[in-house]
């Protein structure tokens, strides 16, 4: 779009000839400056400006440079260097491999603790029960068919004797009630 709206007849070129190295341009910027996680175009450059400077001290000392030096050697600030560096590191997923335990592969959201209020499963489990009991049989029966004895819409259809689409209608409505008297 850009491309059109800057394109001028008068130019000397065929529209593709001027298109062609925008759109190029146009896609690069995106990729440079539009990642998983939006960061600002400053700490992108301070990031680069450190990586540029830690790159030349670890060939003059043969090591890592601490943060000291590279603040000597960018000039800016030791926090600034710290947010630039975690800011332009790459996204992890937590899916990502991590290991292994028992033969099976463990991924970072294998490792995350999932502490379960028992309190809170009870008071959940207590309101669920109660939002059941409220509703009409045949709803009450679409529910339970759903979501306890783990049916399709398809098969709740065929029981109840009704179309899959009707189904899915009421499923919604019925948990759109169930969560606006929860929520209440």
């Amino acid at each position: 779009m850009k491309a059109i709206d800057k394109f001028d007849l008068s130019y000397s070129v065929k529209f593709s000839t001027y298109a062609v190295p925008m759109i190029t341009g146009e896609i690069r910027r995106f990729l440079r400056d539009d990642g998983m996680i939006k960061v600002s175009r400053s700490l992108k450059e301070n990031g680069a400006r450190t990586k540029q400077a830690r790159e030349k001290l670890q060939a003059e000392f043969g090591r890592e440079p601490n943060l000291q030096e590279l603040s000597v050697e960018t000039g800016l600030p030791r926090e600034e260097i710290v947010m630039a560096l975690e800011a332009n590191g790459e996204v992890e997923s937590i899916y990502r491999a991590a290991g292994s335990s028992e033969g099976k592969e463990v991924c970072l959201a294998d490792r995350l603790a999932q502490e379960k209020d028992s309190h809170e499963v009870l008071l959940n489990h207590m309101v669920l029960q109660q939002l059941l009991q409220e509703l009409p049989e045949m709803e009450r029966n679409l529910i339970e068919l759903r979501y306890f004895k783990e049916r399709t819409q398809m098969q709740v259809a065929e029981e109840l004797g009704i179309s899959q689409v009707q189904v899915s209608r009421l499923e919604k409505k019925i948990l759109l009630g169930m969560r606006s008297r929860a929520v209440h």
